[in-house]
C-alpha cells in the first residue's frame, strides 16, 4: 500500500511539473525569431550626397514600444532627418522622439503606442534616417542597445543584425 501511494504521488508530481512548464506565449509565437536590422545592409554614396536607410523589424509579435541606438563615423556622415516609420502606427497613436549627436556620431530613438491597445505584429519599418555624406571613405552603421517591449510591458526577445556598411566614393 505504501509503495502504491508513493508511485501515485510521484506520478502526480511529474504530471503537475509538466503542466506548470507549458508556456502559452511560446505556442502563439511559434518558432520565428524577431529581427531588427538596417536596410539596406550596404549603401553607396558620394561626398555631398544624401541617402536614406531604414531600421526594419521582422517577425515580431505584440510590439508596443521600442528603443534603438545607432552610431557611425561622424567625420564621414551627418544625420539630416529622422522620421518615424509606419509599422508601429498601424496599432494606433504613437509618441516618437530621438536624441541626436552628430558631433559624436550617435542617435537614440524611442517610440511607443499610446493608450490601452494591443501591440502590433508582423514586419515593417520602425524609422528612416537620412544621412549626408561628408567625405570619401567607409563607415559602419552600428545598431545596438535595442529594446522591444510588449503591451504587457515584457521584454521581447530579438536578434539584432548589428552592422551595415556605407561606402562613400567620389
Amino acid at each position: 500500500m505504501r509503495k502504491t501511494s508513493l508511485i501515485l504521488m510521484l506520478t502526480f508530481i511529474i504530471l503537475l511539473a509538466g503542466v506548470i512548464n507549458i508556456n502559452p506565449l511560446s505556442i502563439v509565437k511559434g518558432t520565428t525569431t524577431t529581427t531588427v536590422y538596417v536596410n539596406p545592409e550596404i549603401t553607396f554614396g558620394a561626398p555631398g550626397q544624401n541617402f536614406a536607410i531604414n531600421i526594419d523589424i521582422s517577425e515580431v509579435f505584440d510590439l508596443y514600444g521600442w528603443e534603438v541606438r545607432l552610431r557611425w563615423n561622424s567625420s564621414l556622415l551627418n544625420v539630416t532627418q529622422v522620421t518615424e516609420g509606419s509599422f508601429l502606427k498601424t496599432g494606433g497613436e504613437t509618441f516618437f522622439t530621438y536624441k541626436l549627436n552628430n558631433t559624436e556620431g550617435y542617435i537614440i530613438i524611442d517610440c511607443t503606442l499610446l493608450g490601452d491597445t494591443p501591440g502590433v505584429k508582423g514586419n515593417g519599418t520602425l524609422l528612416t534616417i537620412v544621412f549626408k555624406a561628408k567625405a570619401k571613405g567607409e563607415c559602419v552603421l552600428d545598431l545596438y542597445g535595442i529594446t522591444l517591449i510588449s503591451s504587457l510591458e515584457k521584454s521581447i526577445e530579438h536578434k539584432p543584425v548589428g552592422e551595415s556598411l556605407i561606402t562613400i566614393t567620389e
